[in-house]
């Protein structure tokens, strides 16, 4: 089996599982198993546990769980293919197919040369000819340990400069163009970077991919130049910074989102290393997916009047859907963190970042200051202006705290017209849902098994405890699982995972191919191996086999089981039923998630609450959300046990 040209049996038959857990997971010896605490989620007594026989692990704590792919793309943070990728680096695998082999080679050339034009610039500014841009940088602030930690370079004001330098180390013209480095004319070449301070762009395990060049002349355009799309480099997935950053954002739970070059240097000057930059560009969906599996909360530090800050207020749709906790500093007007860093200092950026506000309450903010001082008509476009950014938040405490808010605000001056305002507030958010309602959209976010441990632990129903027995058992026993695979159906198993489990295994059953949980494993999803891998860890008792398949045999006690749930199985309406009751129960544990955040920002607002009339406001309000969770407890879903 290979994934993007790697063949990833050879990868297997190369690592050591062990040899790549242990840098992260202090293993202990326990029978054939080693054991440990689990690097994904804090705990105090061990639930981590890996096979080394059959290369896998799984978390009884958290749930994650999967094989060396699996663990090296949570470790990391990085995709699947990207975890692919390491690994045969790492390991020395080739591609598997000639043209995929020819694209690595091809690809490799190109990390070659831009790792010797990243040397050539950074010589050239530590140089004489550097020695211009050096008192530059000195100007900006810019120490000489940021540019030595971020390989600052300088290109020098000559059409063939790296052009000639890389000739010598065996590149061609046409590698450089390639590479986005030389731009063709005619029968020859030119640099595409001259008379400019250099960034390397790096990809998110640090290799060279791409320059940013600023320009050093008054009048020389554009200010900013970055190198062309290539196979190496995509602006719209790129992130400056993000491979050094890593490590911070983990710390910090967090990441600050700059536009520039400059401003990620000059916040990581600040102590805020947790600092990514967009190089310019509006943020894009796969630079959401590249943070969301980092962080679970964006700071955004853009100069207020930019249209990167635009482009963000626009896109909120996906943060929302990456359910990242969204905060924007409030930047002077015309300043960005750069600015503030050389004027003001580390200690006031870091206090703005400290300050920053929820998107929604900054936006709010934004609109309403529009209107001040002016007359009716603009407060009334204002308020227009709010209930819009209301509509476009989502629905819930937010929502409902954010709502109070304004009509307290608003009606500041009349208190008596308070109740009335907030009503007919509501009703203008009401209409204003109701419109935009039909045309919002959820956009898509990679759906390779990215989210959190915990996550793939909620979102799913509980398994049926009989059928998580039986799949265990016939990864147990090969001999068990060909008597009777041939008696079940893939109704019988209500949980998403434990169908894609059992499709597999009768796939491979019916190919006649060998059956284990490795090869069970290569038949699934990435966002199904969890399943497998703790299925495959769980030692089933030889008493307990032979009590789920006795008497009237698996395949009678499921249709049985079934049966009591007002469920007929022969009839073609069983896979309808199952699909429903999937919806259903997803539909209860995302109502209940919802209503439970709902009820701790209630809690926290009746402890702030400064007046009886508002304590017994939040009151009503946490009584009428417990009743709806008590009622949401109570229900009963066709196919729970």
């Amino acid at each position: 089996m290979s994934a993007g040209g790697w063949d990833l049996e050879e990868i297997r038959r190369r690592a050591d599982l062990v040899e790549i857990v242990s840098p992260h997971v202090r293993l202990r010896k326990s029978g054939a198993r080693l054991g440990g605490l689990c690097p994904f989620h804090q705990e105090r007594t061990p639930s981590f546990t890996l096979d080394p026989e059959k290369g896998l692990w799984h978390c009884f704590g958290c749930k994650a769980g999967g094989d060396l792919f699996r663990f090296v793309e949570m470790i990391e943070k990085v995709s699947f293919a990207e975890a692919v990728e390491l690994l045969a680096r790492r390991l020395g695998v080739p591609p598997k197919r000639p043209a995929d082999a020819a694209r690595q080679r091809t690809r490799e050339r190109l990390l070659a040369l831009h790792e010797q034009a990243a040397k050539f610039f950074q010589a050239l500014l530590r140089g004489d000819t550097g020695r211009g841009t050096r008192a530059y940088l000195q100007r900006r602030g810019i120490s000489n340990e940021s540019v030595e930690a971020f390989c600052l370079g300088y290109a020098r004001d000559a059409w063939e400069s790296l052009l000639k330098a890389m000739a010598k180390r065996g590149f061609s013209g046409q590698d450089l163009a390639r590479a986005g480095l030389a731009v063709p004319r005619e029968d020859h070449f030119y640099d595409r970077f001259r008379n400019r301070l250099i960034f390397p762009i790096r990809d998110a395990t640090g290799r060279v991919i791409a320059f940013g060049g600023r320009a050093l002349a008054d009048d020389q355009q554009p200010k900013y130049l970055n190198s062309p799309e290539s196979p190496l480099f995509q602006k719209g997935q790129v992130l400056w910074n993000f491979d050094r950053a890593r490590r911070a954002m983990a710390e910090a739970e967090r990441a600050v989102v700059v536009e520039g070059y400059l401003d990620a240097i000059s916040c990581c000057e600040a102590g805020l290393t947790e600092a990514v930059a967009t190089m310019g560009t509006a943020l894009t969906a796969e630079h959401v997916n590249l943070l969301r599996r980092q962080v679970k909360s964006l700071v955004l530090a853009f100069d207020s009047d930019s249209a990167g800050l635009a482009a963000a207020l626009r896109g909120r749709e996906l943060f929302q859907q990456a359910e990242l906790d969204v905060r924007v500093v409030s930047m002077p007007e015309g300043v960005d963190p750069d600015d503030v860093v050389r004027e003001r200092g580390g200690e006031a950026l870091r206090q703005l970042v400290a300050d920053a506000r929820p998107m929604i309450e900054w936006e709010l903010g934004r609109v309403l200051a529009r209107a001040e001082g002016q007359g009716e008509r603009a407060q009334a476009e204002a308020l227009r202006g709010a209930i819009l950014v209301l509509a476009r938040a989502p629905a819930g405490a937010d929502r409902e705290y954010y709502l109070r808010w304004l009509a307290e605000r608003q009606g500041a001056d009349a208190p008596d017209r308070r109740r009335p305002l907030e009503a007919e507030l509501r009703q203008a958010l009401a209409r204003e849902i109701k419109r935009i309602e039909g045309r919002s959209r959820r956009i898509p976010l990679a759906a390779s098994g990215e989210g959190s441990a915990q996550r793939q632990g909620l979102e799913k129903p509980s398994a049926g405890r009989l059928q998580a027995t039986l799949l265990a058992a016939f990864l147990q026993s090969g001999d068990l699982a060909e008597q009777h695979l041939g008696s079940l159906k893939v109704e019988y198993f209500p949980d998403e995972g434990q169908r894609a489990v059992f499709e597999a295994m009768r796939r491979l059953m019916e190919r006649g191919e060998p059956f284990s949980a490795q090869e069970v494993l290569a038949e699934l999803e990435p966002h199904i191996r969890p399943t497998l891998a703790g299925l495959a860890l769980e030692y089933v008792p030889e008493e307990q086999i032979e009590e789920s398949v006795a008497k009237k045999g698996v395949g009678e006690r499921l249709k049985r089981q079934w049966g009591t749930l007002g469920i007929d199985v022969e009839e073609e309406q069983a896979v309808t039923e199952r699909e429903k009751w999937v919806e259903v129960a997803i539909a209860r544990l995302e109502e209940d998630r919802r209503l439970r955040r709902q009820q701790r920002e209630l809690l926290r607002r009746l402890d702030e609450a400064k007046s009886q009339e508002e304590r017994e406001a939040v009151q009503g309000e946490l009584t009428e959300v417990n009743r709806r969770l008590s009622e949401l407890a109570g229900r009963r879903i066709m196919g729970e046990n």
